[in-house]
């Protein structure tokens, strides 16, 4: 048995508590360090996590890391279905359609073919308009302003215990150190909960922080970039299936259902652009896609006209994905904090695919965890 059952987790988004609760799970006690909680906190650029369109479409190629991440996490959505009637996820037909066809995304199918096991090509007449190409297959929805409150409630219901850094995190190590930042306990609501001083001498400390991991002064990591994408919430409740459209000139349209009805409308990836507010073009070209390829989106007496004034917007949102060039960076490495040796577990850097890599990316995060402490015990 090991001694030391501490473990902190830096980060809140659908990464850290999903890691969290996986730690917990194992037997580990858990404490979060987060400056932003967002199951809790108004929507911003930097909680990509909450404004995100979630589905499980793999982004990872045949045989890479990524894509063994993403079929764990798809049988664990699955199973969550099945069992859990509380769960904000639900499985939804997934429909891919291309304008062109020789549209160099189909270069994918045969990845796609192989991962999903209902996937199929659609015959012509199963085509909207003007699309030359189609594909489908079962894909999982997750109603983000739900599911990451439900992870919240699940992570405090297997006694984990959360605290907010109201001042900046200069580095991984500062937090056990004398220079940690001001911290204020939280509980499930986000309410101030002082009921427990931590001890800060952890086993091991995992590192879920996405985009922080390049400002922290022990991290450092140049790989770490952002992914910028704008999406619009619709309140369209009749919407059933998830649809992307790729477009001949290298536009992209996409459609997520929630279970609340409303459904998330994207398709911009801009790298490196960090702009924190719309950009009125941007909202309007995502807008015109849309109602163009999918007038469905439409109440049924205005799909004729296919007007974007018709769009019922309950919101426009910006956020940062968290990306990193090369791959996801699950590994173990070592901080020197004021000579003494502490265990860090890396997880981050998964761009647009933070949902459907997560529960992949906790478990095998948690593995790293034990293998290296049992190592060391």
């Amino acid at each position: 048995m090991l001694r030391n059952q501490d473990v902190f987790v830096v980060g809140a988004g659908v990464n850290g508590l999903s890691t969290a609760i996986r730690a917990l799970e194992a037997g580990f006690t858990v404490t979060i360090f987060a400056a932003v909680f967002p199951a809790i906190d108004p929507c911003s650029i930097q909680a990509a996590s909450f404004w995100a369109g979630a589905n499980h479409i793999s982004f990872g190629e045949t045989g890479s890391l990524m894509e063994e991440l993403e079929k764990e996490t798809l049988e664990v959505y699955l199973e969550l279905v099945k069992k859990d009637p509380e769960v904000p996820v639900m499985t939804r037909p997934h429909f891919r359609f291309l304008e062109s066809a020789d549209h160099p995304s189909l270069s994918r199918r045969e990845h796609m073919a192989n991962f999903y096991s209902d996937f199929r090509v659609l015959d012509a007449s199963e085509l909207p308009e003007g699309m030359a190409v189609g594909e489908t297959n079962l894909t999982v929805c997750v109603d983000v302003p739900r599911y990451l409150p439900y992870l919240l409630e699940r992570f405090f219901a297997l006694g984990g215990y959360a605290f907010r850094t109201k001042t900046p995190l200069a580095s991984l190590s500062s937090l056990l150190t004398n220079q940690r930042p001001q911290l204020e306990q939280i509980s499930a609501d986000g309410s101030s909960d002082p009921t427990r001083v931590p001890v800060f001498d952890p086993a091991a400390i995992i590192n879920c922080t996405g985009l922080g991991a390049r400002l922290l002064e022990d991290v450092l990591d140049t790989a770490v970039h952002p992914i910028r994408g704008e999406t619009l919430i619709i309140r369209a409740p009749w919407v059933n299936p998830s649809i992307t459209f790729h477009f001949a000139n290298g536009d992209v349209s996409y459609l997520i259902p929630r279970q609340s009805g409303d459904v998330v409308v994207g398709g911009t990836f801009q790298v490196g652009d960090t702009h924190a507010e719309n950009r009125p073009e941007t909202v309007q070209g995502i807008k015109e896609r849309i109602v163009r390829a999918y007038p469905e989106i439409l109440p049924e007496d205005k799909r004729a006209a296919r007007d974007v004034r018709d769009l019922d917007v309950v919101a426009e949102c910006v956020g940062l994905r968290p990306a990193r060039t090369g791959s996801v960076r699950l590994e173990s490495g070592v901080l020197d904090v004021d000579g003494k040796k502490v265990l860090v577990v890396h997880n981050y850097g998964h761009g647009g695919g933070g949902y459907q890599s997560s529960w992949g990316s906790a478990r095998r995060a948690v593995e790293l965890l034990r293998t290296e402490l049992a190592s060391t015990a």
